[in-house]
């Protein structure tokens, strides 16, 4: 069901929607200037990545001194397209606006792009743009926002390559895909699985997964050079980070949850797609295949690349690209019904609606810093995949701090477990310091060997910056007379934190 102008009218009705989708959840953390999403989970490395890459313009920073001092270490911004289009921003008005402002733009641009395929594929206005708030408005992609996952939140690279398929537009297609793999690997996994289902119908599908390909190899070299890919996954956690068929508790009878996999379709959802699919099997066919995929289950898995894949659950975005078209099909003679899976969503999806902020004030005793290296402690941790990180709120002082004073840091970071091993020679003297972390003798059990800050001094630690509300009692005390003892003078205390300097 068409309009007679066809494709090209409906665009201010899906504009207003978009850009009131992308804004009212996260007016909360606007109004506060505080940066949109949890504190809780990747939202600062994002916004520090972000920080980072803009610095660097114009270029393609693969490694960074402000951490792993003095050597440096690797470093591939999850993405480069919000580090681009954040420079400016981040120049002129810093880190918050840079961040907050790109992350609206996608997600104004996700329900934009899936409005202009459906448009495309000749359904009309209202149903396409129901289909639209199926896709771009999701719980999954809601999700990336409140988790602070920055790389997922640009979710209009897919449908904007559907788009130009549907558009028999085969070169624009094939830089879409590869759009689709530089903005997030794993937007790429899909779109390269989608276009060999559609490529049985339409080589056109096929040509462009070739070029994307080719565009994207320069980048996929960057980035195992700079973190040295992934290693096969142990099944328990692949199944951990997978899709669950399972209801879930709406977001209105549970606390928030700051965590992002969510793989919620709704009822709804699936009762248009099955009125809509006699127009469209194919993509019914698809759906089912990214729905099977989420799950992280089958013997696939053990096949090259897709054992190192680690969320299966993001296939999950095939998924909802395939069943978009299908309800607005199912809702094309009542058209307010595409609107419905979108409401079920708000309501019935453990996703919070309204989006989490995140603090972005830094302490005055900051401004003492003079580095160049201070240690923050307690510092950050890896843990194997699918274990929780409890360092991971740290990441506020130890990252986001960090571009206040801009002294450079001898911690490393693991990037989410993908980063080689820390072998630096700074790293076995960085050790002893998680006898005095109790998170870290949580997991790893007590040990007793104490820290060596005269060499520490030696390899460049010039400053130390106590953070005593992460430490207990006794730790605290402990740190603090092993830092007098090694010569180090106290700077200045500000409620729980000390700076200490040699």
């Amino acid at each position: 069901m068409t309009d007679a102008r066809g494709e090209s009218s409906g665009w201010v009705q899906a504009t207003a929607v978009a850009v009131l989708w992308a804004i009212v959840p996260c007016l909360r953390p606007l109004l506060a200037g505080e940066l949109v999403g949890s504190p809780y989970t990747d939202l600062y490395p994002s916004a520090w990545g972000l920080a980072v890459f803009a610095m660097a313009q114009p270029g393609f920073p693969l490694s960074t001194s402000l951490f792993g001092a003095p050597e440096g270490i690797g470093f591939y911004y999850s993405s480069p397209i919000h580090g681009w289009l954040g420079a400016p921003p981040f120049h002129l008005f810093g880190p918050v606006v840079a961040y907050n402002g790109t992350l609206l733009l996608a997600r104004a641009a996700t329900v934009l792009a899936a409005f202009g395929w459906l448009r495309s594929l000749k359904l009309g206005v209202l149903p396409s743009l129901g289909g639209a708030m199926v896709y771009g408005a999701s719980p999954f992609f809601h999700g990336y926002t409140v988790e602070g996952i920055v790389e997922g939140s640009d979710g209009w690279a897919l449908p904007f390559w559907a788009w130009m398929l549907s558009r028999q537009h085969t070169i624009r297609a094939g830089l879409a895909l590869f759009l689709c793999i530089f903005s997030s690997w794993y937007l790429g996994m899909v779109a390269c699985g989608l276009a060999v289902l559609w490529g049985l119908a339409d080589r056109r599908a096929l040509y462009s997964l070739g070029l994307g390909l080719v565009l994207a190899l320069p980048f996929l070299w960057a980035f195992a050079g700079a973190f040295g890919g992934n290693e096969p996954l142990d099944e328990a956690v692949r199944l951990a980070m997978s899709a669950q068929l399972a209801i879930p508790t709406p977001n209105v009878a549970s606390p928030p949850n700051p965590f992002a996999i969510n793989t919620y379709l709704g009822f709804s959802t699936v009762v248009l797609s099955l009125l809509g699919l006699r127009a469209r099997p194919m993509l019914g066919v698809s759906a089912l295949a990214c729905l099977v995929l989420s799950t992280g289950r089958g013997p696939w898995w053990d096949l090259p690349v897709f054992e190192m894949v680690r969320f299966p659950y993001r296939w999950h975005a095939g998924t909802l690209l395939c069943l978009a078209p299908l309800v607005a099909h199912g809702a094309s003679r009542l058209s307010w019904l595409g609107f419905v899976p979108w409401l079920e969503g708000l309501l019935l999806s453990p996703i919070s609606v309204i989006v989490p902020g995140a603090p972005v004030d830094v302490p005055a005793l900051y401004d003492r810093v003079t580095g160049p290296v201070l240690l923050e402690f307690p510092g950050p941790y890896g843990t194997a995949p699918g274990e929780r990180n409890l360092s991971r709120p740290r990441a506020r002082y130890y990252l986001w701090a960090q571009l206040t004073h801009g002294a450079a840091s001898p911690w490393s970071l693991d990037f989410n477990g993908i980063a080689r091993p820390d072998d630096r020679p700074i790293a076995s003297l960085l050790a002893p310091l998680r006898c005095l972390d109790s998170a870290q003798v949580k997991r790893r059990g007590a040990c007793d060997e104490s820290p060596d800050w005269q060499a520490l001094r030696a390899a460049g630690v010039t400053q130390v910056m106590v953070h005593g509300d992460q430490l207990a009692g006794t730790e605290e005390m402990a740190l603090q007379q092993s830092l007098e003892a090694a010569g180090a003078a106290p700077l200045g205390t500000e409620g729980t934190l000390s700076l200490w300097s040699w």
